[in-house]
């Protein structure tokens, strides 16, 4: 295994059997805390100067997850931590966005369609994922940098989308 970092590779032998439990452990509890930080974030900076900051954040920390770690250890957990934390706190900036894009007779709807239109991508992205990791021969950490290259996207085009702080909810 060869393509794998040593971490990787320790697991997949089963030399550190609480490495995955504890991987989980500590992502789940950055993204619990991003979760409280996107909303404050949003209403303290603005929607769009926020969600162009968690972009950029999470792509700066995926990039440093996926291309400078190469082993298990406490570089990798404090580096999963903060990866939870900013990837999750487009969950809480998002309930604070979409009510103020949509009029009271579509927020619900407007939401849902929302929500759901980046599950469908996300699905889309998780059945290519095989063939990027193929691309580069494969390698996971490789196949993983490039996919965090979608923050760019979303750095660009939230300054289309309306800037609704301090302005009243549609009607």
């Amino acid at each position: 295994m060869q393509w794998l970092p040593l971490w990787a590779d320790q697991l997949t032998q089963g030399k550190m059997p609480t490495a995955k439990a504890a991987t989980q452990i500590v992502s789940g509890l950055g993204a619990i805390i991003g979760c409280f930080i996107g909303p404050w974030f949003g209403g303290r900076f603005g929607r769009r100067p926020a969600y162009f900051g968690l972009c950029l954040l999470s792509l700066i920390f995926c990039g440093l997850l996926f291309r400078t770690i190469h082993e298990y250890g406490t570089p990798f957990l404090v580096l999963v931590g903060i990866v939870g934390g900013v990837t999750a706190a487009f969950y809480g900036w998002l309930p604070l966005y979409l009510p103020e894009l949509f009029p009271t007779r579509v927020r619900a709807t407007g939401q849902g369609l929302s929500f759901n239109f980046g599950r469908i991508l996300a699905a889309v992205g998780a059945l290519m994922q095989g063939q990027l990791v193929s691309h580069y021969d494969g390698s996971y950490a490789k196949a993983g940098a490039v996919i965090t290259l979608i923050y760019l996207l979303g750095m660009v085009l939230i300054w289309f989308a309306p800037e609704t702080k301090g302005k009243p909810l549609p009607e």
